[in-house]
């Protein structure tokens, strides 16, 4: 129990942006593992219809853009509690926070895949026509790694997996700026990022003739998303009118949009179910207003606990989790068992991620951080006191 209870230390957090996350994450770690063993191809095909199959492992594209939501929204959320408003945003203050949040997992784990590639070792080698060890390093430290891959081609896939790391790095550093240049109207501020959430299926049509990678992995989609979740924060410093029944109506509205928009693109051409990206985003705007004043209660139960912990780990088991599931599936077929067994990998997947997501937040993220912003804090003071150490949700 004590597992479950450790990431879990800031009391404060909010249990259904938790849940929101943790679900997230699982579910592009179910992703990674169907690439290698596909579902459909086990024992489980005589039971689940196969579109029920693809709809349950196919999802970790869909689940990023929800954390680009998420991000913006907590990000947005934190400068409105500490400053009341985002023109008034320290910088050196943010990017300290932001620093010490990403750097440390980013650096080690850079570190270690620098040394793997070196040895040879197998999945980790970067070995693509016109790629580079120093220039896939060079795109992942610059913050362009998802153009990289548009311009050679996917990489490894420990390195793959920066691909949304660049494009939300890229909106810490861009963001605070936009904040201090904003005009003092918060009608103005709405109207801004309330464009720019809905420019997402302009920006995917713009890119119908692109390369999937490219069209997938560009940066305009996912300041879109983060966008999103911008509004989202600021709609809901509005949203005191709001009763009961109206936050409830929202969370099911939220709810039943992000299951349509991961089922349409079951029915509908691709470019076409692109462009309806933007129905997740909302969607996920309106959860997120709706967990934050208090719908979805229920999932502070301690059944959810372990669900809970992935959301809290959400960053470090994204960073690490292809460490196991790269291991796993080779283990798997270098024992020789049939494909028809091969769903026993999945539950393995979600445990070991877990498990390497915990060992790197109890020994590196959690103490590094909190060092980093321990030393920050003496050349630029907390702006206000009553947060303390902890955040609420600290963004992934």
């Amino acid at each position: 129990m004590t597992l479950f209870i450790l990431p879990l230390a800031n009391q404060g957090r909010n249990a259904g942006i938790d849940v929101l996350r943790g679900l997230a994450i699982l579910m592009v770690v179910v992703n990674h593992v169907a690439i290698r063993l596909p579902l459909e191809k086990t024992s489980v095909a005589a039971i689940l219809p196969y579109r029920v199959m693809r709809f349950l492992t196919h999802q970790g594209y869909h689940s990023v853009f929800v954390f680009f939501v998420i991000s913006g929204f907590l990000i947005t959320s934190g400068i409105l509690r500490r400053w009341g408003r985002l023109r008034s945003i320290q910088l050196p203050f943010f990017y300290a926070r932001r620093f010490s949040r990403i750097v440390p997992c980013l650096l080690v784990l850079l570190s270690i895949l620098v040394v793997l590639d070196a040895c040879g070792v197998p999945d980790f080698t970067i070995d693509g026509a016109g790629q580079t060890l120093g220039a896939a390093l060079a795109s992942a430290l610059g913050l362009y790694l998802n153009k990289y891959e548009c311009w050679t081609g996917y990489l490894p896939a420990n390195w793959d997996v920066l691909w949304s790391l660049s494009i939300e790095e890229l909106f810490y550093l861009i963001f605070p700026v936009i904040c201090l240049m904003l005009p003092r109207s918060d009608t103005w501020q709405m109207i801004l990022f309330g464009s720019a959430t809905l420019a997402l299926p302009i920006a995917m049509h713009l890119m119908a003739g692109e390369t999937d990678i490219c069209r997938h992995k560009a940066y305009l989609p996912g300041v879109s998303a983060l966008s999103a979740g911008v509004i989202a924060a600021l709609l809901l410093t509005r949203s005191d009118w709001m009763g009961r029944s109206a936050v409830t109506l929202l969370g099911w509205m939220g709810v039943v949009g992000i299951f349509l928009s991961c089922v349409q693109v079951y029915f509908l051409p691709d470019p076409v179910a692109d462009d309806l990206t933007v129905g997740l985003t909302l969607s996920t705007g309106a959860l997120l207003i709706a967990l934050s004043k208090g719908w979805g209660a229920v999932l502070r139960h301690r059944t959810l606990a372990w669900v809970r912990s992935c959301g809290v780990m959400s960053y470090e088991i994204y960073l690490t989790h292809m460490f196991f599931v790269l291991g796993l599936v080779r283990a798997y077929h270098a024992t020789g068992f049939s494909e028809r067994a091969a769903w026993v990998c999945y539950p393995l997947a979600l445990g070991g991620a877990w498990l390497l997501g915990y060992g790197t937040d109890r020994f590196l993220s959690y103490p590094a951080e909190h060092r980093l912003r321990a030393l920050f804090t003496r050349w630029f003071p907390t702006p206000d006191k009553r947060l303390g150490e902890h955040e609420v949700n600290p963004s992934p």
